[in-house]
């Protein structure tokens, strides 16, 4: 009995060991196999379907990563389904009653994984019919975005087969789709019948655009899918390096299958006042939550004046500095002003509006001295002068406007403060030049000179010749500065082809930012005093002539102004004329921006 007691017990512990250690043995090969589809109810394309729940099952336990971004349900459902991994089955339960005589889709992507090693089952989608049909054709292509052609991931893309152009406001999609990490989507389950394409940036899930701050993209033309019998090419390799076979398998290409959306907001922008400030005296502050086509009107409510401002403003008008030149006002703590403005109402229309503010002035703090510390004798006036500063680089670029830049804005300028000198030997020689007021920059002034290269300056200012609004002047200044040799400098001459109406050329450094842009001038752009570097080229079509780029927009069927990558970049060397062509429609859109300028997540 002792001797059966004592090989029970090493076999239970050998048992339970075993049960423990239920993973790969240490120093085993990684399982590098997905999971394998079993079997399903219902079966794959399955025909009269009406139940309420879809089972996967496959040959090990499995697990669903992002469901809520990776798993559609198409068409889509008003109640989310519930969509569950339960050991080696994945499970789907329909809330929604299914509709009549319609192909279900249920879009997994690559959300399936195993378990253990997280091995993906694959991009893989789920079809059965509610009638005798199943619908099997499909709709892909890329969604890029419309300003700089970056792919986008996890965007809704839909189908409707109501072709007014009010479904895509007024009525969810038919079909919907989600685009992967390359940008690419395909609409699944479709039947041969006409559709419109759109991407949507679906913030309220209602599978419409219904929300003016919503990104969108449409495409122009009515899709018929189709279908026809193609061949892919497979390899046999007998190695890593030697090919074995290569031969050709059928298989059924979905059409079209190359189609691009270019993704946008649309010009919008809920316009309302989101601050208002009086941060000293003499100023006051009014900041808009968009740019706006006309200015506010300000009323005083508890004080009688005229003329008692100097308005500085944004280009957008969304900005706007009030600067006080009413002694009076200043003077007083508190203004209580009427504003007249246009706000955005709940229907996203611009209405009247009219708010009392008050404007309570913040004033420095003074030390007060207690009195055994009080000097006796008097202090001297502190005279306080304007601030002023000159954005001025030594070197300094030869096609270079420095600026002036003052802390308040300017009153009156006595006689001609501005000087400037070029040293010739050892001699300061007078040089002329302007200064002149920037036209949207209150405050901003330019200094305007015919530099010369490798020539050594020096800008002057004479003290008490600016004066400001409130009593005070500039104090004097002096910069000594050298303009680059050209030398230095590298020029790019670009010949644009293919580009229908006019454009610009930006040339881009590495992260994609733009360094100078150029209209297209008799079909050149003529970049000059460049700084050596590698450089690329964006072109953008120019319809209205603005030299900035447009967004689009769906009310007016407006498309984004097209915008094409030269796919590869430009060297300059110092001292060089280089030379390029460039036909932007060479290309095709998906080769054309170089991956050196995708965000580091898509190089």
């Amino acid at each position: 009995m002792k001797m059966k007691s004592l090989i029970h017990v090493v076999c239970s512990l050998i048992l339970l060991t075993a049960c423990a250690n239920t993973g790969t043995p240490g120093g085993g090969p990684k399982d590098e196999t997905p999971p394998k589809l079993l079997r399903s109810v219902p079966e794959p394309n399955a025909t009269h379907f009406n139940g309420k729940r879809v089972e996967l099952v496959f040959d090990e336990l499995v697990s669903l990563e992002n469901v809520g971004q990776k798993v559609l349900i198409s068409p889509p459902q008003k109640r989310s389904p519930s969509i569950k991994a339960i050991g080696n089955k994945i499970v789907v339960v329909f809330e929604d009653s299914l509709l009549m005589e319609t192909t279900y889709t249920i879009d997994f992507t690559d959300a399936i994984v195993d378990y253990n090693e997280k091995n993906k089952f694959g991009d893989f989608a789920f079809s059965f019919s509610t009638g005798s049909v199943i619908d099997s054709l499909r709709v892909s292509g890329y969604l890029l975005d419309a300003s700089n052609l970056n792919p986008l991931p996890g965007i809704l893309t839909g189908l409707h087969d109501d072709l007014n152009d009010s479904a895509f406001v007024k009525t969810g999609f038919k079909r919907i789709s989600r685009t992967n990490t390359d940008g690419f989507f395909s609409v699944k389950g479709l039947p041969s019948d006409s559709f419109r394409l759109f991407a949507l940036d679906d913030r309220n899930r209602d599978y419409r655009f219904d929300q003016p701050g919503e990104a969108i993209a449409f495409h122009d033309r009515v899709l018929i899918p189709w279908s026809e019998p193609a061949l892919r090419p497979d390899t046999v390799w007998k190695d890593s390096l030697t090919v074995d076979t290569v031969y050709q398998t059928p298989i059924t290409r979905f059409r079209p299958d190359d189609v691009l959306l270019y993704y946008f907001f649309e010009d919008f922008g809920r316009q309302y006042l989101s601050k208002r400030e009086r941060p000293a005296p003499e100023r006051l502050g009014l900041y808009f939550g968009y740019k706006s086509e006309t200015l506010p009107h300000l009323r005083l409510l508890n004080a009688e004046a005229t003329d008692w401002f100097v308005l500085e403003s944004n280009p957008t008008r969304d900005t706007l500095i009030y600067w006080i030149t009413d002694s009076a006002l200043i003077a007083m703590d508190t203004l209580q002003v009427e504003l007249q403005y246009f706000k955005t109402d709940s229907t996203n229309q611009l209405q009247a509006q009219t708010d009392s503010l008050l404007l309570l002035a913040r004033r420095k703090k003074t030390r007060v001295q207690s009195q055994e510390k009080q000097e006796t004798a008097p202090k001297p006036i502190e005279i306080v002068h304007m601030g002023l500063r000159v954005q001025l680089s030594d070197p300094l670029d030869v096609y270079a406007k420095p600026s002036i830049v003052w802390e308040t804005p300017v009153k009156r300028v006595e006689g001609n403060p501005w000087h400037l000198y070029k040293q010739v030997d050892t001699l300061w020689v007078h040089e002329p030049c302007v200064v002149e007021p920037d036209t949207s920059h209150l405050r901003t002034f330019h200094l305007l000179a015919d530099w010369q290269y490798e020539t050594s300056y020096k800008f002057e200012v004479d003290s008490g010749r600016v004066f400001d609004h409130y009593g005070k002047s500039n104090k004097g200044y002096s910069k000594t500065f050298k303009v680059r040799a050209a030398e230095e400098y590298s020029r790019l001459i670009v010949t644009i082809q293919g580009l229908e109406g006019p454009g610009f050329v930006e040339l881009l450094g590495r992260t994609d930012q733009v360094v100078r842009r150029l209209r297209i001038v008799e079909g050149k752009a003529d970049f000059q005093h460049v700084a050596p570097g590698t450089y690329y080229l964006r072109c953008i079509e120019d319809a209205n002539g603005n030299g900035v780029w447009d967004t689009g927009n769906y009310a007016d069927k407006r498309q984004p102004e097209r915008v094409y990558y030269r796919p590869t970049s430009v060297q300059l060397r110092a001292n060089w004329d280089v030379e390029e062509t460039w036909n932007v429609q060479e290309f095709p859109v998906l080769e054309q921006k170089p991956k050196e300028l995708y965000p580091k997540s898509k190089r």
